[in-house]
């Protein structure tokens, strides 16, 4: 099987740096109509904590992925997929609380805590490429729900943790009453500071691409999806047409090192195909190796480069099916051993969805 290579390795400054940023494109004409917009969506927050709001159900969806940050902290960034249907303007205020687990009003202190207002681009079909920090154009006409997507992130210190996000729609017409969503979700953050051997979140792409400079540290809640310059942009379902790639990557932490002052790491991909009577292997990709002689000189993880794993493997020769890919990473100086397992399925060619951008 013919694979292509996300990276070998990367020199990305190691550490994602803490700090505010509010939404690309342009401001909404009125600041104090922005400040307003948030206060009220922290009051309904703070009537979450209080107990006087329950939400019944997520209003809209939510996935997030977990990195190595900066300050002994994990950053997270997610991205929420919101029904068109659900808003009738082109901007959105968003107020995001993350708070210790089961904690309540008087005692509910904010681990992170910020407000945004995001422009909304095009909202793409559940499952079609997109691309952008927040949503991005859609290919021709196609059936079925179409969603907004909005990336953010923040980043905490390992524990339990309840997160809050409101949204509500910006810039409505005067003496209209903005529709509200608020969504609470709990997350437990890995510590991924403790010195054992460890990797971050294995991110499946719809695309990665290339920068000229890494974003201002300030813009990075609006680029949550950038290790230093490269963009990923993270797919939004694990569903695949034959003429795709399944591309991922992920970062591999706390490593230990050679005489030589190089890491020593393997990484292994086992692709088995899930069936109603169990799993049965299908194929395996060729080892990934960093090591001395696979690394670029000058590579130092105590110079903060990381190690970042992964592949682009065409699905063509993938009948229509479910699959769990099984990646194990090995750390030869050490004998640590990791296993992550990521779910995709592969559709009929008929079926197919559009195309990696």
């Amino acid at each position: 099987m013919t694979i292509r290579w996300t990276s070998a390795a990367c020199l990305i400054a190691a550490g994602l740096a803490a700090g505010s940023g509010l939404a690309e494109g342009a401001q909404p004409p009125d600041p104090g109509a922005q400040e307003r917009e948030i206060v009220s969506l922290a009051n309904v927050v703070g009537a979450a904590l209080r107990g006087e709001i329950v939400p019944a159900e997520e209003p809209f969806g939510w996935a997030n992925d977990f990195l190595k940050s900066s300050e002994q902290t994990t950053f997270v960034p997610f991205t929420l997929s919101v029904d068109e249907s659900k808003l009738t303007t082109s901007a959105v205020a968003m107020y995001l609380f993350v708070t210790p687990q089961g904690a309540r009003v008087g005692a509910a202190a904010a681990a992170f805590e910020d407000g945004y207002h995001v422009l909304l681009g095009t909202p793409t079909v559940d499952g079609a490429p997109s691309s952008g920090a927040a949503s991005s154009s859609a290919g021709p006409a196609e059936e079925g729900p179409r969603f907004y997507r909005i990336r953010r992130g923040f980043w905490v210190p390992a524990g339990d943790y309840d997160v809050y996000v409101a949204l509500s729609e910006s810039e409505v017409e005067p003496g209209a009453t903005p529709a509200t969503m608020m969504l609470r979700r709990a997350l437990s953050v890995p510590d991924l500071w403790t010195g054992g051997f460890a990797t971050s979140s294995v991110i499946l792409a719809e695309s990665i691409e290339s920068l000229n400079a890494p974003p201002p540290p300030d813009q990075l809640p609006a680029n949550p999806y950038t290790l230093g310059t490269v963009r990923i942009v993270p797919k939004s379902t694990p569903e695949f047409s034959p003429s795709d790639e399944l591309s991922m990557l992920f970062l591999v932490y706390n490593a230990g090192v050679t005489a030589a002052g190089m890491p020593d790491v393997i990484v292994e991909y086992a692709f088995n195909v899930v069936g109603e009577s169990g799993e049965e292997f299908f194929n395996r990709t060729s080892p990934q190796a960093f090591n001395e002689r696979t690394l670029p000189q000058g590579f130092d993880l105590n110079a903060g480069h990381q190690l970042v794993a992964g592949q682009a493997v065409p699905l063509s020769s993938f009948p229509p099916a479910e699959y769990r890919l099984e990646i194990t990473v090995t750390d030869n100086t050490s004998g640590e051993s990791l296993t992550h397992s990521v779910g995709f399925s592969v559709a009929e060619a008929t079926e197919s969805l559009n195309g990696t951008v």
